[in-house]
């Protein structure tokens, strides 16, 4: 394959997200299309859940998961009629996974504003959460009659499973890197992985170049859970729009924490400050200068980058194709980005 990365140039300043896709016109079409078919198909006479739903979708997103969908579908005979409502119904997807998470989690925040369980109440936002998860299947099911129903519903058994597996591990310390990346698997990587996938399917591309997309997907997905754990250890709450630290102060505990508290000789420092009987924000901050100064930042970043490597290694057992420099042009934004 022709060593497209030399190519890539990409500008990693505020708000470049949102432009991203808009270097590639033949994506940057579809994925207003897909926006479009968003907005249409969170309407619902139920105002409450129709505000609580716009309220996610208009405060943007990377929306990597329809691109992937989009992208991975170029490779074959593309059919805009059946990818975009498919990508659509995979951000649904993504969109009611959110609203469910910040629910289990009592989230304030989410890209910058308040979420639905803190705006307008759980309830409200349990309703919403299911609402996106029916349109999103009924949408799906317009496509290839449904054909694509029983990925959706395996995914959705997996993510659940991994939310489960999530809860029942809160305040962990012992949870094992292996055990945890099969966490993130199910709680990241198979959408990305599925999205990649089901694309490249319903193009009816050939097995074998369906089969490494869906491992680029995998591996990506991976690499983006990972940067989000760092994140939440390096970065500040107005540019990752949540308040950070918050992970830790759940008792959700990642890997940046885990490799801290298992491998090195600071563990026991974070031991200490776990047993405070008032456990506060301040608590945490603590909490990540010791996993700055044990070297838990530099181990998550390492394997972040094994993953990406992955997932390059991915993109060169199949054919060279137009769509492969969007796909390495993805990777050098992901690893760069701030939020």
């Amino acid at each position: 394959m022709t060593d497209l990365r030399s190519s890539i140039n990409v500008q990693h300043e505020e708000g470049d997200e949102l432009s991203f896709w808009s270097k590639y016109p033949n994506v940057q079409k579809e994925m207003d299309k897909v926006e479009d078919v968003l907005e249409k198909t969170v309407k619902t006479r139920r105002k409450i859940v129709e505000e609580a739903s716009m309220d996610l979708l208009k405060a943007g997103g990377k929306r990597i998961r329809p691109a992937l969908t989009i992208i991975c579908a170029q490779y074959g005979n593309y059919d805009s009629s059946k990818i975009v409502p498919l990508a659509a119904a995979l951000e649904l997807f993504h969109m009611a996974t959110l609203i469910h998470d910040d629910i289990i989690d009592n989230a304030k925040k989410r890209r910058g504003i308040e979420t639905a369980q803190s705006k307008y109440g759980k309830d409200v936002a349990v309703y919403t959460g299911d609402y996106l998860f029916s349109k999103a299947f009924l949408l799906a099911a317009t496509v290839n009659h449904g054909e694509k129903i029983l990925h959706l519903s395996r995914f959705v058994k997996a993510i659940c499973e991994g939310e489960i597996e999530q809860h029942v591990s809160k305040y962990n310390y012992h949870t094992s890197a292996s055990t945890y990346l099969k966490r993130i698997k199910y709680k990241t990587a198979l959408l990305f992985g599925l999205c990649c996938q089901v694309g490249a399917e319903i193009s009816e591309c050939d097995p074998y170049i369906i089969r490494n997309l869906r491992k680029y997907g995998m591996a990506l997905g991976t690499a983006f859970q990972l940067k989000d754990d760092l994140l939440d250890v390096t970065g500040n709450d107005e540019t990752v729009g949540k308040p950070t630290g918050n992970d830790i102060l759940e008792g959700v505990y990642t890997l940046p924490f885990l490799y801290t508290i298992q491998n090195t000789a600071y563990g026991q420092e974070v031991l200490n400050i776990l047993k405070r009987h008032h456990f506060t924000k301040k608590d945490v901050t603590e909490i990540i200068h010791i996993i700055k100064q044990s070297g838990g930042i530099q181990y998550t970043k390492n394997l972040e980058d094994r993953y990406y490597d992955k997932a390059v290694s991915s993109l060169k057992r199949i054919p060279d194709h137009e769509c492969t420099h969007i796909l390495l042009d993805l990777i050098e934004m992901m690893r760069h980005r701030m939020s």
